[in-house]
């Protein structure tokens, strides 16, 4: 962790390879097998520095392209072990015991930094009591990393279960909960001191609960951010496919929207005051992510 905290340093105040932009750290990546098709991890590597992103987690379909792309960038890039060990696993992952032999032998080795992104989906499945999801569970709390959880609910009452059966595991609820709006976030943060929320960038075209069509935030937003300035963080998610149609026998070519995902975050962040933006943007994934308080050392940004 020292060493990241180091190299993190390092990032924000070296300019050769950065623009001139304010560091951003991107709490939700992909780098998976229909997107290598198309794009190389020195190519992600480039395309995530030319937005001046310091830090980043990454989960992959396999596991192991995760690992692929931390390597070709550094330890600021912290992989996250997937359950979905193959792309047939998105469907089945929790019928499979050695979802969890994997991550327990990942996650030994120090290799992986958090787990997830783990789907449920309320209707469909796993159950909350499924084996298999409180195996990650139990491996998130022995192992004390990240847990990255994509609720898909139309009540954050799904999720409260989970994050009260387990207080010591830090959550990190993709995409605050989906189409939730800022009443329902509000409560589960309340009830769940252990849950950060991170707005992931598919927003503007699958969800419509964040903004207006002037990218403007929606009632309820400002409040809620400002009120809980310390859990929220922002991401990208750059998968494309699965916006436009389920298209899933296609490359992913959501790499190539990178450019316009990030243009979409940085717009609603100037709408908030310019501490809270700050640790939105940047601070808050860097203490939850590396336990060090960032303070000053991130105060001194170029726009």
């Amino acid at each position: 962790m020292e060493k990241i905290f180091t190299i993190l340093i390092l990032l924000v105040f070296s300019g050769p390879v950065l623009c001139a932009s304010t560091p951003f750290a991107d709490i939700h990546l992909h780098f998976n097998w229909d997107q290598k098709e198309i794009i190389s991890a020195q190519e992600v590597v480039k395309r995530l520095q030319a937005h001046n992103v310091v830090l980043a987690t990454v989960s992959s379909t396999p596991s192991e392209l995760a690992l692929e792309l931390s390597e070709a960038g550094g330890p600021w890039i912290q992989p996250f072990f997937s359950p979905y060990l193959t792309p047939a696993h998105r469907d089945r992952w929790f019928l499979d015991e050695t979802v969890l032999v994997e991550a327990d032998k990942g996650l030994a080795s120090g290799r992986y930094k958090g787990i997830g992104e783990l789907h449920i989906w309320s209707g469909i499945g796993p159950r909350r009591d499924n084996k298999i999801l409180l195996g990650l569970l139990a491996l998130a709390d022995k192992y004390q990393v990240p847990f990255l959880i994509h609720t898909e609910a139309s009540s954050h009452l799904f999720f409260t279960p989970l994050c009260q059966n387990y207080p010591s595991v830090k959550f990190i609820w993709a995409h605050a909960g989906g189409r939730l709006k800022p009443a329902s976030i509000d409560q589960l943060m309340q009830q769940c001191p252990n849950v950060w929320v991170e707005v992931s960038v598919r927003d503007p075209w699958r969800y419509h609960t964040l903004v207006d069509d002037q990218n403007q935030l929606l009632p309820g937003w400002r409040e809620l951010f400002i009120k809980y300035q310390d859990r929220f963080m922002t991401g990208s998610d750059p998968v494309w496919n699965v916006t436009h149609g389920q298209r899933w026998a296609q490359a992913d070519n959501g790499w190539d929207h990178y450019d316009q995902l990030m243009e979409f975050h940085r717009h609603w962040l100037k709408q908030l005051p310019a501490e809270v933006e700050t640790k939105i943007r940047l601070t808050n994934a860097t203490e939850l992510l590396t336990g060090k308080v960032s303070g000053a050392k991130f105060s001194v940004e170029g726009d």
